[in-house]
């Protein structure tokens, strides 16, 4: 900071003391003359070097300046100084963008609105979910987009600690949950989150509370209703009592068969792997044959096929409980005289399918995607008199996807359905005897 100072002082010294030595000995006035023409070249230098300042900073391209003495050094400093805010500017500008790009690719939507709530900005996901446009609808007012009268409410009030809940604009099969955030210069954030996976499970909560509530007060009341009536009778008939037995008995195990499945659902939804073993399915497959026709009592014709020995990797007693649901499924709702086939045949892509077709009355195609959810029942009377719950095939489902299954269900109305375990290559072990019949014999009902 001194030589800022002490470099012109001396040049100017020394512009004096050389002015003196040349004007000794010549008239008066040259010394001055000598004086005022240095400072003269002296101020014009630096106007030269100001001049070139102004035109560098001026310039988009700015090559390196150089220059001696005072202008030298200070043409260092501030280039230095330049080169760090243009580096500070381009770290700002990059992680600005950077933000932007990952705010655009979020999953919830994001909208900025002004202080007139107005909007400034929005990414990809607002588009998807609220169905606005960065082409069409920036600059617009957003009450003239989502005309929804609690959105607007919301909206005006300003209410940052309480989200909202509406359907989506786009459609109304989609759930939304909007909230506000305050920004800076009167500003707004609007966030947008995709609730429509969470209302669903939170329905499917509700319905299979009020489900299980239904199932258990049914048998409970019947047999409350026979114990009271029997202990509002001053002398009791044994034989009367027993008479009753029976009925009270079936609504105890309806119960018991409803709690069996609903901790047989809880214990697969909070056990996340599976004991893997080797499992003989062509033996399984046998056993669940017999067991078919020892339920049918001699009311259906059950047939087997095994078109090889291929084994599965997998769970042995999840996966008889799994095919045994089926199989029983199709003995419970097949009418009498009809057929029951199980089969065990290679799938497509070196994957195996355990099936159970049979001639019942078939399922409407409208029925089918939900047939696996819990409790829910094409015909609720007849599924009641044949003693099902309502969880067997959602408990079949929660099975095959704990080994990388799935279910398939083919039906036609009038000519009955085949209930099809598919299970992937990964979960094969191959047949290396091809020691198993092609066709089984059909199994005596």
């Amino acid at each position: 900071m001194l030589s800022f100072w002490w470099r012109p002082l001396g040049f100017a010294l020394g512009l004096a003391f050389f002015s003196l030595l040349l004007s000794s000995g010549r008239p008066p006035g040259t010394g001055w003359a000598l004086f005022s023409a240095g400072l003269l070249v002296y101020l014009i230098y630096h106007l030269r070097q100001l001049r070139k300042l102004t035109e560098w900073l001026a310039a988009d391209d700015r090559p390196a300046l150089s220059a001696d003495g005072l202008w030298g050094d200070a043409l260092y400093r501030l280039e230095k100084l330049l080169r760090s805010r243009k580096g500070a500017q381009q770290k700002a500008a990059a992680d600005l963008e950077q933000m932007l790009e990952a705010t655009r690719n979020l999953p919830d939507g994001v909208v900025i609105l002004d202080d007139n709530n107005r909007i400034q900005w929005l990414n990809q996901a607002a588009e998807r979910l609220m169905g606005l446009s960065p082409n069409r609808d920036l600059g617009q007012f957003v009450l003239y987009l989502i005309r929804h009268s609690r959105f607007a409410d919301w909206l005006l009030t300003e209410d940052y600690a309480h989200p909202l809940s509406i359907d989506s604009p786009v459609s109304r099969e989609r759930a939304l949950s909007l909230q506000q955030i305050p920004l800076p210069r009167a500003q707004k954030m609007l966030l947008a989150r995709d609730i429509t996976e969470i209302a669903r499970v939170e329905a499917m909560r509700r319905d299979f509370v009020a489900n299980v509530s239904h199932e258990l007060r049914t048998p409970i009341t019947v047999i409350v209703g026979f114990l009271e009536a029997f202990d509002d009778m001053p002398n009791p008939d044994p034989a009367e009592f027993r008479k009753h037995i029976p009925l009270m008995r079936e609504q105890s195990d309806r119960i018991r068969r409803l709690v069996d499945d609903l901790l047989t659902l809880a214990r697969l939804e909070n056990e996340p792997d599976t004991k893997d073993e080797a499992v003989d399915v062509p033996a399984m497959a046998r056993r669940l044959a017999e067991e078919a026709g020892a339920m049918s009592q001699g009311k259906h014709h059950v047939g087997l096929e095994l078109k090889c020995g291929a084994r599965l990797i997998g769970n042995s007693q999840e996966l008889y409980g799994a095919l045994a649901n089926l199989v029983s499924n199709a003995v419970r709702y097949t009418p009498a005289g009809g057929h029951i086939d199980l089969r065990w045949a290679p799938g497509e892509n070196n994957g195996m399918v355990f099936s159970v077709t049979d001639t019942g009355e078939g399922i409407e195609a409208q029925h089918i995607p939900r047939l696996t959810e819990r409790f829910y029942r094409v015909d609720r009377g007849r599924s009641r008199a044949t003693g099902g719950t309502g969880l067997g095939l959602a408990i079949v489902k929660h099975i095959l996807q704990r080994h990388q299954a799935r279910l398939r269900i083919d039906s036609i109305v009038g000519k009955g359905s085949t209930f099809s375990a598919v299970f992937p290559a990964e979960r094969v072990i191959p047949d290396k005897t091809a020691d198993v019949p092609a066709a089984a014999p059909s199994v005596p009902a």
